[in-house]
């Protein structure tokens, strides 16, 4: 853990273990294994959720704006509600099966789920393949800071970060008021 994170200046000196074992020429190693339990891995997952449910909205929003047809709002609540039973089906798993397998089953559940109701809502298979590989992505993020540990702010800050350019550049050519106009043929 950084020692800005800690509040305590580092103490003790760091040695490298290849330098004690030099002489005699044997190498020597620790691999400390940290046992969490399926509560604390739902936990740092739910430290996420706003988030990653956020970027779902995200993705459902880009959708209906680049697309002929419109989301409802209560089509928004429902896919809200898919992504919050994400973390229940999560922890039942996890208790269990581990956090692993539950994480890729709970995901892959919700991801299809949410994938074809894109296809359904939007009208378009093409919407529903495009939700499928959104939404994948999305969950394959929440995993890897789930298990990035020291380098989770970075990388979500960075995801946070591209998820946002990505929006600005897919709608820098809608017109949000209806204000644009043909120019009158001359």
């Amino acid at each position: 853990m950084p020692y800005l994170a800690r509040g305590i200046a580092g103490a003790g000196a760091n040695l490298d273990l290849g330098e004690l074992t030099e002489w005699n020429r044997r190498d020597m190693a620790v691999r400390f294994m940290k046992e969490g339990n399926p509560y604390q891995s739902v936990e740092r997952a739910l430290k996420y959720a706003v988030m990653f449910v956020g970027f779902v909205f995200l993705a459902y929003f880009l959708f209906e704006v680049t697309s002929a047809a419109r989301a409802h709002p209560a089509q928004y609540v429902l896919v809200g509600l898919a992504q919050t039973i994400f973390y229940i089906l999560l922890l039942a798993m996890s208790e269990r099966i581990g956090f692993d397998g539950a994480f890729l089953i709970a995901a892959s559940m919700t991801v299809l789920l949410t994938a074809a109701y894109a296809a359904s809502v939007f009208r378009s298979r093409l919407y529903g393949l495009r939700a499928l590989a959104i939404l994948s992505g999305i969950y394959t993020l929440i995993y890897v800071l789930m298990r990035a540990e020291s380098h989770a702010l970075l990388a979500g800050a960075l995801a946070s970060f591209a998820a946002i350019a990505l929006t600005m550049y897919m709608t820098r050519n809608i017109d949000w008021y209806g204000e644009r106009t043909s120019a009158p043929a001359a």
